[in-house]
């Protein structure tokens, strides 16, 4: 059953994605609501399943964009995988900790996914691009905790 609900949580945030939030962009930075629950489900259940989260979540991404078809899951994935090694290690109920470990991460994964871009096309990396990364990670740890409760509610105890 919970994975029912992550898949409706992964449509429910393209859908948030791409209509609410892409209007309230700032310098074409948007929440990236699918990272956030990668991170957040991963710490939560390992990085098996983090990884798993993150290559469908990723693989939604890129059918929506215009992007190479794969970076996303790519990036998703290994990001998965990475924040699936906090298991056990980080303070669930900690928002503090989890906004500084959702900044980090979406920092980490916007790097990633420039490389990417930049070894799979004649991408260009600016720095109005690092400042998009920076604002796009305050937008995902302001939002981490809201989704928090999100992944709390679908996961009530760490098993």
């Amino acid at each position: 059953m919970p994975v029912i609900y992550i898949f409706l949580s992964f449509l429910i945030s393209l859908l948030l994605e791409t209509t609410l939030f892409n209007r309230l962009a700032i310098y074409g930075a948007k929440p990236d609501f699918v990272l956030i629950l990668v991170v957040l489900v991963a710490v939560k259940k390992g990085s098996m399943t983090g990884q798993l989260y993150g290559f469908i979540g990723g693989l939604m991404q890129d059918g929506l964009s215009y992007g190479v078809l794969g970076v996303q899951a790519m990036v998703k994935t290994i990001t998965g995988f990475g924040s699936g090694y906090l298991k056990n290690k980080l303070e669930e109920n900690s928002l503090l900790l989890i906004m500084i470990l959702v900044f980090l991460i979406t920092i980490f994964s916007g790097f990633l996914g420039a490389l990417a871009r930049a070894f799979f096309t004649s991408y260009i990396f600016l720095s109005h691009e690092a400042v998009r990364i920076v604002i796009s990670a305050g937008y995902n740890a302001l939002l981490s905790p809201l989704v928090a409760l999100v992944v709390k509610k679908i996961y009530p105890a760490n098993k």
